[in-house]
């Protein structure tokens, strides 16, 4: 199950997730043409939110997007298969564009065999997700992500395919809480760290989750002027600051997972920084 995993991690040394791949111009985020830009830019691994519609199918969407996609007030959770079809997306232009709210049954099939995908947003319907992913002949290469709920572990220590799991954790106590799990295929940990004395800050405690045997996952994002998911080394930092200040510290912490908005710009970063360390 781990296999191809292991392998990109083996053969990369670090891998860069595209945060809903990469949309630009009439190419929409959550859909195949932004995952398909996002490889072509040095992604490895495709970072995917996906929405239940009220009637029960699987979409690629962002919940709470609604207003910057369609220019809608609406939840689109509260939409049925039908009428989830019947959205028109508005470009980067404010225009419209005719590309539809993809199944995420489509995107499976489209990539099987090609990438890793994370499926993020999905944990309150995980067993419908897998029913997809079995469907498809993709269970090798999902990461399922998710908060230690009761709901979510009791899941996947029940299924007899032990899809490959991180759970998120921002604390030392929560990574005791994934040393306690039992029956569930961990195969790293996206961490979080609101400021410098946050745990996962901490290279020992970065280094304790590797002597695991897992990987750790950081974000660069930015997502807003405020909030902070690796204490302030992110994307924005890097490209305005100096990637010294960014990216390159997230490396140093021995991140082997970086969620970013801007592959290429890591990608090069990333090169650069493993061709220090001898690693290239």
């Amino acid at each position: 199950m781990n296999h191809r995993l292991n392998q990109l991690l083996k053969e990369k040394k670090i891998l860069l997730a595209v945060h809903r791949g990469s949309s630009a111009g009439n190419i929409i985020e959550n859909t195949i043409p932004a995952y398909l830009a996002s490889l072509k830019m040095g992604g490895d691994i495709l970072e995917a939110d996906v929405v239940l519609s009220k009637d029960k199918e699987i979409y690629h969407f962002h919940s709470g997007m609604e207003r910057k996609n369609f220019q809608k007030a609406i939840d689109i959770q509260t939409y049925t298969a039908t009428e989830i079809e019947a959205l028109t997306y508005i470009n980067s232009n404010l225009e419209e564009t005719a590309y539809p709210v993809e199944k995420l049954e489509t995107t499976l099939n489209y990539f099987k065999g090609k990438c890793l995908i994370n499926i993020d947003r999905g944990w309150n319907f995980l067993p419908e997700i897998c029913e997809l992913v079995e469907k498809t002949g993709t269970t090798d290469q999902i990461l399922l992500k998710g908060p230690l709920t009761k709901e979510v572990t009791t899941f996947l220590q029940e299924s007899e395919i032990k899809y490959m799991f991180m759970p998120k954790v921002s604390t030392l106590e929560e990574l005791d809480q994934v040393d306690a799990l039992r029956d569930i295929n961990v195969v790293g940990l996206e961490v979080k760290a609101i400021n410098e004395t946050s745990d996962f800050f901490q290279k020992e405690n970065i280094q304790k989750i590797k002597e695991k045997g897992l990987f750790v996952w950081v974000n660069s994002l930015t997502m807003d002027d405020q909030k902070q998911l690796f204490a302030g080394y992110d994307d924005n930092t890097s490209i305005l600051e100096g990637e010294e200040n960014g990216w390159s510290v997230i490396f140093d912490k021995g991140a082997n997972v970086i969620q970013t908005d801007w592959p290429a710009l890591v990608a090069k970063s990333r090169d650069t920084w493993l061709e220090r360390q001898g690693h290239l």
